[in-house]
């Protein structure tokens, strides 16, 4: 099972609203780390924080801000689309 692309195929056009891709966050703990295996010719997930197998371990959400996290848990820097 391949996950769906983030990116524009030919002839399509880009999405109109400026924004950053990231992974989706786990539904049981809005975790973003994940381990993933490929078992039997298919991709699987499990979430690092709580271990609750995810159905579509490389889903993508869109969103307006980045914030990059230190080792720590500590916010770095923080960017915004523009808008």
């Amino acid at each position: 099972m391949a996950a769906p692309s983030t990116l524009p195929r030919s002839g399509e056009r880009a999405h109109p609203d400026p924004a950053f891709v990231r992974l989706a966050s786990c539904p049981q703990c809005s975790g973003r780390r994940r381990v993933l295996v490929e078992v039997g010719g298919e991709l699987r997930g499990r979430c690092l924080g709580c271990g609750a197998e995810l159905s579509l371990p490389l889903a993508t959400e869109r969103t307006r801000r980045m914030r990059v996290v230190g080792r720590a848990g500590q916010g770095v820097v923080e960017i915004s689309s523009g808008s």
